[in-house]
C-alpha cells in the first residue's frame, strides 16, 4: 500500500498549501486522509493567533515555501552557514521521498492535536503536551495511510518537538549539553525541525508577521544549528570507559556493564556529572539500583 497520490502531489508542489487547501474544499483532507484535522476547524487559539487551528496547520505550509522562496518583505533566507545548506538539506531522502515533501507534511499536522488537548489554566486557553500526543496519534495515521516508517519517524519526530526551540528562548544561550540533547532527540534533523517552527510563528502571527520578525527568527534559527553542530564536533570524551568500570566496581563485561555505562554517559552529556569522581559514583548508585532490579 502506498499513501494516496493526491496527498503525495499535495507536498511535493511549491503552491502545496493551495494544493492541500483545494483537497479540503472537496472533503479530501478531512475525510479521507487526516480525520483529526476537522476537530481544528473553526477552533479559536488565544489572542496572539491569526487564524484557528486549521487555518493555522494550513497556513503554516505556505509560510513555509515563503520562508525557504521569498522570504518576508524583501528579506531572503540565508544558510547558516557555508557548510550548513538549506536546500542541499531539504534535498535528502526518506525513503525516497524529498526531506522538503516531508516537512510541508510535517507542517500540515503539526497542531493536529491542539483541540483535544485543549484546557482552561488560570484563565487562559492552553493546550499541554498537544506535540507528544499529536505525534502518537499521527503514528497510526501515517501507517494507515501507507507511509513506511522512515517517514513516520521524521514527521512524529517534528510534531513531538515543534515547540521544542522555545526553550532555548527562555533560558538563552543554550547550553552544550543542551543542544546535544536536541540533536539526539531529532536525531540530527535539527534544522527541518527549526524550519517548522519558523513556519509556526509565521502562520500565529499571519498578516502581522513582518521582516523584524523574521530577521531575528532566521537569527535564531542560523545560531542553533551552527552552535549544535560545533557542539556535537567538541562533544567531551567520556569520564569513564568499561575498563576502569570492571576495575573500580567488580562487574564483568556484558548488558550490567553496559546499562551503568550509559547510565554515566547520559548523566555526563546532561551536565549532571564533570568529573571522574561523581562519574565513578553515579556509576556505583546505577549498579545499585539497577542490582535492586533484578
Amino acid at each position: 500500500m502506498s499513501p494516496p497520490r493526491e496527498l503525495l502531489d499535495a507536498i511535493a508542489r511549491d503552491d502545496a498549501e493551495a494544493r492541500l487547501r483545494a483537497l479540503d474544499a472537496d472533503g479530501t483532507l478531512t475525510a479521507a486522509l487526516f480525520p483529526e484535522l476537522e476537530e481544528g476547524r473553526g477552533f479559536e487559539q488565544p489572542a496572539l493567533h491569526a487564524y484557528t487551528v486549521l487555518e493555522h496547520n494550513l497556513a503554516a505550509v505556505g509560510a513555509l515555501d515563503r520562508a525557504l522562496g521569498e522570504g518576508v518583505e524583501g528579506l531572503r533566507m540565508p544558510d547558516p552557514s557555508p557548510e550548513i545548506r538549506i536546500a542541499e538539506w531539504l534535498r535528502r531522502e526518506v525513503d525516497g521521498r524529498p526531506l522538503r515533501h516531508l516537512l510541508r507534511l510535517s507542517c500540515l499536522v503539526h497542531d493536529i492535536a491542539k483541540p483535544r488537548t485543549a484546557t482552561v489554566r488560570e484563565g487562559k486557553l492552553r493546550f499541554p503536551r498537544h506535540g507528544p500526543v499529536g505525534a502518537e496519534l499521527l503514528e497510526g495515521r501515517l501507517a494507515a495511510l501507507g507511509f513506511e516508517q522512515d517517514s513516520i519517524t521524521f514527521v512524529t519526530t517534528m510534531v513531538r518537538y515543534h515547540l521544542r526551540p522555545g526553550e532555548f528562548v527562555r533560558s538563552w544561550p543554550p547550553s552544550d549539553p543542551a543542544l546535544r540533547r536536541f540533536a539526539r532527540d531529532l536525531d540530527g534533523q535539527t534544522l527541518p525541525l527549526l524550519l517548522l517552527q519558523l513556519a509556526d510563528g509565521m502562520a500565529t502571527r499571519g498578516p502581522a508577521y513582518g521582516r523584524a520578525n523574521f530577521e531575528r527568527h532566521i537569527g535564531f534559527m542560523g545560531h542553533i544549528v551552527t552552535r549544535t553542530a560545533e557542539a556535537l564536533r567538541e562533544e567531551e570524551p567520556a569520564l569513564v570507559d568499561g575498563e576502569e568500570l570492571m576495575r573500580e566496581l567488580g562487574l564483568p563485561g556484558g548488558p550490567l556493564l553496559g546499562a551503568v555505562l550509559t547510565s554515566v554517559r547520559e548523566a555526563q552529556l546532561a551536565g549532571e556529572v564533570d568529573d571522574r569522581a561523581t562519574a565513578l559514583a553515579l556509576a556505583r548508585q546505577s549498579l545499585e539500583r539497577l542490582t535492586a532490579e533484578g
